[in-house]
């Protein structure tokens, strides 16, 4: 909403201009002469003001109907479990596109489920089990197109976790209770 308005704003500026030098209007001198700059820059600061007075309302609305703070604290609660699922979702993404093992074996809870593209079942028990595995049989083509594939602003939880991937190939990880989100099965 911001921008649109920014680009109004900058629509209404050059349109005065435009029209100010079609109509021969004579130039400003002094102080009363105001650059398109100054005029954007006075713009939005009075935006800026605006949203700030505006989310002040808001959180007070919040607060004096629900009670102090809880409406606002529900959405927080609401938000940041996606918001984790995301930044967790981004980083398995690049440790699969950098193809590291390292990196990849740090994200996983132990036990871990690995089933190659042949449908063989390993158990990887620790992490130097998971750094033995040829990267080629782990980072395959139908898991990297999979993962690189995935919008991570989208995922939710499901009930055996979050799946990271399209179709048979991906990476499912879940919430560990005193550990956080890792990865409990990789399938090529």
């Amino acid at each position: 909403m911001f921008r649109k308005k920014i680009i109004y704003i900058c629509f209404a500026i050059a349109a005065a201009v435009l029209f100010s030098a079609g109509c021969g209007a004579p130039s400003l001198k002094g102080a009363e002469a105001e650059t398109g700059a100054a005029v954007m820059k006075k713009a939005v600061t009075e935006e800026n003001k605006e949203d700030k007075s505006e989310a002040t309302a808001a959180k007070e609305t919040d607060m004096g109907e629900a009670g102090p703070g809880e409406e606002a604290e529900t959405e927080r609660e609401e938000e940041r479990p996606d918001k984790k699922i995301e930044a967790f979702a981004e980083t398995v993404q690049e440790a699969v596109s950098d193809r590291d093992l390292e990196a990849l074996g740090d994200l996983l809870f132990y036990p871990c489920v690995f089933i190659t593209g042949d449908e063989e079942t390993i158990i990887l028990e620790k992490k130097e089990d998971l750094l033995k595995q040829n990267p080629d049989m782990v980072f395959g083509d139908d898991l990297m197109v999979s993962v690189a594939n995935v919008d991570t602003a989208t995922l939710k939880a499901g009930d055996e976790g979050v799946v990271l991937g399209e179709g048979t190939s991906g990476i499912t990880f879940q919430e560990k209770p005193g550990i956080g989100l890792r990865i409990t099965e990789i399938r090529e």
